[in-house]
């Protein structure tokens, strides 16, 4: 019995596997890209929430306010628009942390 179980589990591990990769990942995630920069911008808004993922419904980690400089050392697009990485920036295809703002309240 354990051996038909076993096999029954491994087939279904195995049908799983060969499911394309991009059925998994949600379509915002496929539009989703990043790329290294190092470019100096400075707040254009009065207030400017720093959210620790770059979105909109990430967890707001801190503020900058107007007049502030920044130096960006990643910049992203996905569908909520595109974002600057400003501070320990975390960039791979697991995780993607630090510290964001968008960057349409930027200038420069």
């Amino acid at each position: 019995m354990r051996k038909r179980v076993a096999s029954l589990f491994a087939t279904a591990a195995l049908v799983g596997a060969a499911l394309p990769v991009a059925a998994a990942m949600p379509a915002s995630a496929a539009a989703f890209s990043c790329q290294p920069v190092s470019h100096s911008y400075t707040v254009s808004q009065e207030k400017v929430a720093v959210h620790a993922t770059p979105s909109p419904r990430g967890s707001v980690v801190g503020y900058k306010y107007k007049d502030n400089k920044v130096h960006a050392d990643y910049a992203c697009s996905n569908s909520t628009g595109n974002w600057v990485c400003i501070g320990q920036c975390h960039v791979d295809e697991d995780a993607i942390t630090g510290r964001w703002v968008f960057r349409n309240y930027l200038k420069g």
